[in-house]
């Protein structure tokens, strides 16, 4: 039987430890609290034929343009994203990710309002495009990578997060969780997450704020590191050998 010495045993210890090294988590988002004072990491983009825009704002201000009341939050930090219009229009706020090969957790998450003013919520199939027939409502959707911005053609959604609006009025901030392995995404690939909103019936403010995605994936040890558990596993094998089986006698009647 082999037996190990204690300095054996306390490297067979160590090495075991490396393996399994605790799993790390990887922030995959740029700018989600919006403190940069500004669209950095996104892309903000309004349809052409809008009659407002997506702004930088102050938690709890007036909406800047129409002079709505708004949510404060607590936990907004200096600056939040915020629709607002004095006509109608169309508005998207993307950022692309990729979730990391050997991604085991990537939980999204983030706060919003919607405050339809016009108290009602349509959603045509048109999607997010404020021209010709009713449409109010606001959206969150994970997209492929290469859908379009104001896209909502079911080949393009791989996630439909949050559909419609919370009434008029200046709503609160809602809390949205969501582990993104659990609704359709594959570790290994890249997405989009857009916020959008559209209106032709009244005012709407939709309001985003610490948006955040945290993938977590077990470590990998570095090239370092595996040539210290070959070297460590040599000299285990090195203190069995140097210590000798004591052989037992055996007399027959």
């Amino acid at each position: 039987m082999m037996m190990f010495t204690n300095k054996a045993l306390s490297l067979l210890t160590l090495l075991s430890a490396t393996f399994a090294a605790p799993a790390f988590a990887t922030e995959l988002i740029v700018n989600g609290g919006f403190e940069t004072g500004d669209y950095t990491g996104w892309s903000a983009t309004v349809r052409p034929g809008s009659n407002g825009k997506l702004n930088i704002a102050a938690p709890g201000a007036a909406s800047p343009i129409s002079g709505y009341a708004t949510a404060l939050n607590a936990a907004g930090g200096n600056y939040y994203s915020v629709t607002d219009q004095n006509g109608p229009g169309s508005y998207a706020l993307m950022q692309s990710f990729f979730l990391p090969v050997g991604t085991t957790s990537a939980v999204l998450t983030f706060q919003m309002f919607a405050n339809n003013q016009a108290g009602n919520t349509i959603i045509d199939p048109i999607g997010l495009d404020h021209r010709g027939v009713p449409n109010q409502h606001a959206r969150v959707d994970i997209l492929t990578a290469g859908a379009t911005v104001f896209s909502t053609d079911a080949a393009d959604i791989v996630a439909g997060l949050y559909l419609g609006a919370d009434g008029s009025g200046a709503n609160p901030y809602g809390n949205y969780s969501f582990n993104l392995l659990n609704i359709g995404l594959s570790a290994g690939t890249g997405y989009q997450i857009r916020f959008g909103e559209v209106d032709n019936q009244s005012f709407f403010q939709q309001g985003v704020d610490n948006v955040s995605i945290e993938a977590v994936s077990g470590a990998v040890p570095e090239p370092a590191t595996w040539a210290m558990m070959l070297a460590g596993f040599g000299m285990i094998g090195f203190a069995a050998r140097g210590r000798k089986t004591p052989w037992v006698r055996v007399t027959y009647a």
